[in-house]
């Protein structure tokens, strides 16, 4: 029986679905996708028709490195887009048309979408495979989570703004905030999304990553109101939710209990893995030096991974807003489960 998805309603229907063991499927082959899964950005007015600045094209350039990055993550094990073949370049490209009347650049996500996601698959089953292609849809395409990631930002900046000493100033701005209304749907639909990235935590990669490409989106057509995924952006509101304040890297201890999930014997000096933390599921890839770890520690990380079996690890990390970004393994420790829990993972 096939799975017709021919409007983001439908998807999100069907996610909630198969998140709450409602439905399941036999198999990727059922799941049928119509052309909303595209991402937009619409731009009225005479001195844009038919065309793009240097500006709105840095939009366009961070969203395909943030979708490069997506599948070298999962393919590979590290957010390294230099990694990527010519050929999986291709395939992953984007193509933005572009048309006439005003600046209305679409580009379809659907074959790109898939070839990143499917990178993710290993040994899943069809109902998960499901759930990961429709997630990954939504957090590029969806316009629900562009409006619920635009209404959040905008009430932390008035927030700010109510906080501060400059309210005067922002007047016009507040009232531009205005125009930014929650719809209690999408924050159901933000909760799905939080229950399947639970479920299923590589999915983090694909959400955090989206996030980048729709930052960028967002600011990059700032310049004039904008209609990006078919939400409707003041000018004034784009400019202001994507406004950052510095973020420093910091150096923290990442040290717990994890599974190896895959690892990448093409690092120059050492190896890459990656892996999950079994209290809190984050997912990140970590280094292993050659000259700076001892032999045995090497043996127990190759040992987890082949076994599937925890490994107690110590583990120094660059982190930049909560996220894992660089990191090294400075020890590696058995630990002792029952034949049980080693292999339910």
């Amino acid at each position: 029986m096939s799975i017709a998805f021919d409007s983001e309603d439908d998807a999100w229907r069907t996610l909630s679905q198969l998140v709450n063991g409602e439905l399941d499927t036999a198999s990727v082959d059922e799941l049928e996708f119509g052309d909303w899964v595209k991402s937009r950005v619409y731009i009225q007015g005479k001195r844009y028709d038919s065309t793009l600045n240097t500006y709105m094209m840095q939009g366009w350039q961070d969203a395909q490195r943030a979708l490069y990055r997506s599948y070298a993550i999962t393919a590979k094990g590290a957010a390294d887009a230099r990694s990527l073949t010519d050929s999986e370049r291709e395939k992953l490209g984007l193509v933005v048309q572009i048309k006439s009347g005003s600046s209305d650049q679409e580009a379809d996500l659907t074959d790109v979408l898939k070839e990143a996601a499917l990178a993710a698959v290993g040994k899943m089953e069809p109902t998960q495979i499901a759930t990961l292609l429709i997630v990954v849809f939504l957090s590029w395409a969806g316009g629900s989570i562009t409006r619920h990631w635009i209404s959040e930002r905008a009430e932390s900046k008035r927030a700010e703004i109510a906080a501060g000493s400059q309210k005067d100033v922002n007047i016009t701005l507040l009232k531009a905030f205005e125009t930014i209304q929650k719809v209690a749907v999408d924050q159901t639909n933000a909760d799905l999304i939080a229950k399947a990235i639970k479920e299923q935590p590589v999915l983090r990669t694909f959400a955090d990553e989206a996030e980048v490409a729709r930052h960028s989106m967002v600011k990059h057509a700032s310049q004039s109101d904008a209609v990006v995924n078919g939400v409707t952006i003041p000018a004034a509101v784009g400019r202001a939710v994507t406004q950052e304040t510095r973020t420093e890297t910091v150096e923290e201890r990442r040290d717990g209990n994890y599974r190896v999930r895959k690892v990448d014997t093409t690092v120059p000096d050492g190896f890459r893995v990656f892996v999950e933390n079994l209290e809190n599921q984050e997912t990140f890839a970590v280094d292993v030096q050659e000259v700076m770890s001892p032999a045995n520690d090497r043996v127990i990380i190759k040992d987890a991974e082949w076994s599937k079996v925890p490994v107690r690890l110590q583990i120094n990390a660059k982190v930049k807003k909560g996220v894992a970004q660089a990191a090294t393994i400075l020890k590696a420790d058995k630990v002792e489960v029952d034949s049980d829990l080693a292999t339910s993972a």
